[in-house]
């Protein structure tokens, strides 16, 4: 693998830690120092302004913009649609002036930066000494229980006498998105002493914001009302004489006006938490997550770091707030992806909500259920009927204009079935299934009806003209990927129907009658499934990826300099396609998806034919790999990818760090612990495990919730321990295996 770690931040299990500032590094500290709660993220950036490279990015989900003009030529089926989060009002916004002097740490003299990120309580400190007069501290937190607040603190330490401040802390809603366009109005704003509102409104979508704030300190100096173009806020001036402090703290309350209603007057003047309450509140909220969700390595300090960083960053990106919410590629921490949801949804973020917050998965397929109908219009245009999912979205519609991309991926689509019946299998959620997922099977099913093909003596179906998850091969024909997830995708739906069937109750009527289903459609489902073609060698145990793959230029992906990372920016886009490289895996992540599907021995076949020739240029590969890895024995191998996994933003791997976190990689580092070490299987009949023990590690212990039950896993060299809340029962090292209470296992 050529791609390398850069090793920055101080290893801690529970913090980060930045001792000093490399500005060639500023960008990644703005997206590793990210904070969010799902309803809003704000990156790390300098709140006093930073004249150097920077994104001062301040999100929220579900509230985007439309360009004015989208250029997609004459093509029909091209997106027209095009949508992305907008970048948002900074409610961070702070100038500082010391003896007349506007701070910026791009041009003047300082020292004894630090910079701290404690998972824990999500509170995030920066401090630094400016030119030896002042100590200049920030502290900022978003709530993950009140998630409509934010806080920061400012405070301003005189190192000698007679220092002259001017500060200047407010609301800039001039920001520019994708550091061009500036999107917002301020449509109306009142101020009452140190308090006050304002409601904005964005150019094209006219979504609105409303804000609540307050300022307090506890120093004797007047707050004056400023404004300047589209800032409003306060100037403090003063004077501080030695080892005196000045400190301001900032309580701020968001509505996004698109996703709730509120009275505005009822909200201007409700008091805000306090940023001490807020903090506490963070403490509790994180302590009851990892009580039952930790990850705890013994023997690998630096791993144990990435993974709980990992979590931090999962459980403040997603928690199930709203129907209409979803995990963006970049969850609220950049502007790469227009903070568009992909695929990745359904197939690497479930698993971490389905085994520790049901309830939060749930929701997230509810939002493919909300959207139904935008799936059902996209499949028209495409020519089809039924659903056909986006590629790339924030509110249901098609927002890829890319054609090879959004017209040829189904991946999403296929996800979504996968992602129903993964969801009902670990769950046995049968009402769901019943009330959402069964109209969506229909649909599903019905567009690869009408999307696949029979050959010319209609003895085999398929897909022609696709792409599957490797998008390094466009336009090919019978990608195995896409005929087995479609072939399963039918499967489960007439599964389905069976099932409904037996019950006999009201919903499944209902949906029948809805749906307008005959006999005759399922019959030619199960045809197609009959004929599905799956380039399978019974000799080799090889799936070819697609018809072709095996006849196309081999290239030698370790002779790639780690220079030309990543390919898109340094390749021309059509040299990506002429050869076998792949971006990440195809063939062995269905494979992963329906793992007990396959026997052990096909795994082993196409894992050593398709890793050698996997680039890993997208943050979802190494995961998969590392998991397959370690199911086969390839422990080196398993962990080498596994540290890739969980340190992917943290030591910045693809060079792109800059742009976001990659967060559904982020969620396959949790699948690496638990599908991966732990064993964990879940696409089966009954619930597998079969941990591991790297030799380099003394144990690890994880932890999730299964069947109403808390349940914790204790790997150690010579025994595993689980305890369970309730009575379960796993296949344990191929062994059924009820479990309750303190269960002892010795090798």
């Amino acid at each position: 693998m050529p791609k390398q770690a850069t090793r920055y931040y101080k290893v801690n299990p529970w913090k980060i830690i930045e001792e000093g500032f490399d500005k060639n590094r500023s960008m990644v500290s703005e997206s590793i120092f990210s904070l969010a709660n799902e309803y809003m993220g704000s990156r790390g950036n300098f709140e006093e302004g930073y004249s150097g490279e920077s994104l001062v990015g301040n999100y929220f989900n579900g509230l985007y913009e439309v360009p004015e003009r989208i250029e997609t030529g004459g093509y029909l089926g091209i997106s027209k649609k095009n949508h992305y989060m907008v970048n948002s009002v900074n409610s961070f916004y702070t100038r500082i002036y010391i003896d007349e002097k506007l701070i910026d740490l791009n041009k003047e003299k300082f020292s004894d930066f630090y910079r701290v990120l404690d998972l824990k309580t999500g509170l995030l400190t920066r401090e630094y000494i400016f030119e030896n007069k002042v100590k200049i501290t920030f502290q900022k937190l978003i709530s993950l229980k009140e998630y409509h607040n934010a806080y920061s603190i400012l405070k301003i330490e005189s190192l000698v006498d007679n220092v002259n401040v001017k500060v200047i802390s407010g609301f800039d809603y001039s920001i520019v998105h994708f550091g061009k366009f500036a999107y917002w109005q301020i449509e109306n704003h009142k101020e009452v002493e140190n308090k006050g509102f304002i409601k904005a409104i964005t150019k094209n979508t006219k979504m609105e914001l409303f804000t609540t704030y307050e300022f307090i300190t506890a120093n004797n100096v007047k707050l004056n009302y400023y404004e300047n173009e589209k800032i409003i806020g306060r100037e403090i001036k003063f004077n501080l004489k030695n080892k005196e402090t000045f400190e301001l703290e900032k309580r701020i309350t968001n509505y996004n006006l698109h996703k709730e209603k509120i009275n505005e007057e009822e909200k201007s003047k409700k008091e805000i938490t306090s940023f001490k309450e807020a903090l506490k509140e963070n403490e509790e909220f994180l302590t009851n997550f990892f009580e039952t969700s930790d990850i705890e390595i013994v023997g690998d300090e630096v791993n144990q770091q990435g993974i709980r960083y990992s979590m931090f960053q999962l459980i403040s990106t997603y928690q199930g707030l709203g129907l209409n919410n979803n995990i963006g590629a970049k969850g609220l921490t950049g502007e790469a992806y227009s903070g568009h949801a992909f695929w990745d949804t359904e197939t690497y973020c479930l698993p971490f909500y389905l085994f520790n917050n049901p309830a939060s998965a749930k929701d997230l397929l509810l939002f493919r259920y909300e959207t139904l109908e935008n799936a059902k219009a996209r499949a028209r245009e495409l020519d089809c009927k039924g659903a056909c999912y986006p590629i790339a979205t924030l509110n249901g519609d098609e927002a890829c204009n890319l054609w090879q991309h959004a017209s040829l991926q189904f991946q999403p689509t296929s996800g979504v079935a996968y992602a129903i019946y993964h969801y009902v299998n670990v769950t046995n959620d049968t009402k769901f299934l019943e009330e959402y997922g069964l109209e969506m099977l229909i649909e599903i099913s019905r567009f690869f009806a009408s999307r696949g093909d029979y050959n010319g003596n209609h003895t085999a179906y398929g897909y022609y003209g696709v792409m599957g998850p490797d998008e390094f091969q466009m336009m090919v024909n019978h990608n195995t990927y896409t005929n087995y997830m479609a072939k399963r995708s039918f499967e489960y739906t007439i599964s389905s129907l069976k099932f409904g069937e037996k019950t006999n109750n009201e919903a499944y009527h209902k949906i029948l009658e809805k749906e307008k289903l005959e006999t005759e459609e399922i019959n030619t489902w199960l045809d197609m499934i009959s004929k599905m073609k799956i380039l399978y060698d019974e000799n080799t145990k090889l799936f070819e990826q697609h018809a072709g793959y095996y006849d196309l230029p081999h290239i030698d992906i370790k002779k790639i300099p780690v220079t030309d990372f990543p390919l898109y920016a340094h390749w021309s886009y059509d040299h990506l396609y002429r050869n076998d490289m792949i971006k990440q895996p195809d063939v062995l992540m269905m494979m992963f998806l329906y793992n007990q599907s396959f026997t052990l021995e096909q795994k082993l076949k196409n894992y050593e034919f398709y890793e050698p020739r996997t680039i890993h240029e997208s943050s979802l590969s190494p995961s998969v790999h590392s998991i397959l890895a370690l199911e086969l024995g390839k422990e080196k191998e398993g962990l080498d990818f596994f540290g890739f996994a969980t340190r992917m933003d943290l030591d910045d791997y693809n060079r792109n760090t800059c742009e976001g976190l990659h967060l559904t990689s982020i969620c396959a580092a949790w699948l690496n612990i638990v599908y991966g070490f732990g064993g964990l299987r879940s696409d089966g009949e009954t619930l597998v495990l079969k941990p591991t023990l790297p030799k380099s590690w003394q144990s690890y212990k994880f932890k999730f919730k299964y069947d109403n039950s808390n349940i914790e896993v204790n790997v150690g060299k010579n025994e595993i321990i689980i305890n369970s809340s309730k009575e379960i029962t796993v296949k344990l090292y191929d062994q059924i295996t009820k479990i309750k209470g303190h269960y002892l296992w010795k090798k």
